[in-house]
């Protein structure tokens, strides 16, 4: 099995990264990803330190033969396992909530844990289940290059708890093989993703296929599924923009998938439809929609 290994890294989304393997569509690979801020974390003792930051979410980068411009990336996620050691944290000064609910800014505060059993071991005998995830997953634009940090049509820094295993991600193609980028695992991540550390940020080794397939006709942002739902995933400037991307997103995929109107469709999405805000923090804001398939 072809390894995607952690070194070098990537914190851009663009054409020019040259990717750490190639593989055919429908192959299985493995990629190893690294901490969202670098490799400084190496032991319990270890504090996060905004200084040892080593640039936004680095990433691996996988070209799949035979995408071509045009076409979409299936991406199907088949397990991710994990390190042993994570981290979470924040600093008043640079995230909205912590700004707003406390008159002066917060020092910076740090909390590194170890993973272990299913489990982060957080203090004093207090353990929260792992939830594994992947944080930023997207292809390359056709010219532009953007920032780890950011989400948007391409994927990218999306922070969605559902980009986990078991579920298919559709991201657009813009250059030869897609470029995709893998990186910042989280164990666990709790919505709005508040902590500017993020959830548990951690390493991971994830296995993972994907494949090239014609585009879903009229899609402009992500789109994903699992055995339960149909799920659509928006990043805009701000949350109200993002939901109504994924609300629209969702909309027309319900139409296609049902051959329903688009009243109908709008109709249904206002009674069952899923949604929330996942991430709260970057430049770019996370609006997950989702539909149950009993619905369709």
């Amino acid at each position: 099995m072809k390894i995607a290994k952690r070194d070098p890294i990537y914190t851009e989304h663009s054409r020019h990264n040259h990717p750490h393997i190639t593989v055919e569509p429908g192959e299985r690979f493995l990629v190893e990803t690294e901490l969202c801020s670098g490799r400084w974390l190496q032991s319990p003792e270890d504090q996060w330190d905004p200084s040892k930051t080593e640039g936004a979410n680095p990433c691996v980068c996988v070209s799949v033969a035979g995408a071509q411009p045009g076409d979409m990336l299936a991406v199907a996620i088949d397990s991710i396992n994990v390190g042993s050691l994570g981290y979470t944290g924040f600093h008043g000064d640079h995230h909205s909530l912590a700004h707003r609910i406390h008159r002066h800014p917060w020092e910076l505060t740090t909390k590194t844990v170890s993973i272990r059993d299913g489990f982060v071991e957080w203090d004093l005998g207090k353990k929260l289940p792992v939830r594994p995830m992947i944080g930023t997953l997207g292809t390359a634009p056709e010219r532009e290059v953007i920032s780890n940090s950011s989400g948007g049509p391409h994927g990218g820094n999306m922070d969605a708890q559902e980009i986990t295993t078991g579920t298919t991600v559709y991201l657009p193609v813009h250059v030869p093989g897609g470029l995709l980028h893998i990186g910042d695992a989280h164990a666990l991540q709790g919505d709005g993703e508040i902590n500017g550390g993020g959830g548990i940020e951690c390493r991971a080794t994830v296995e993972m296929t994907a494949h090239a397939r014609s585009r879903f006709d009229g899609m402009q942002w992500i789109r994903a599924e699992n055995a339960e739902y149909l799920i659509t995933v928006a990043c805009s400037s701000t949350a109200e923009e993002s939901f109504y991307q994924a609300a629209g997103e969702l909309l027309r995929w319900v139409m296609q998938t049902n051959a329903m109107s688009e009243p109908d469709a709008y109709l249904l999405l206002g009674q069952v439809m899923e949604a929330r805000c996942t991430q709260f923090v970057n430049p770019t804001r996370t609006y997950v929609c989702k539909i149950r398939r009993e619905y369709l």
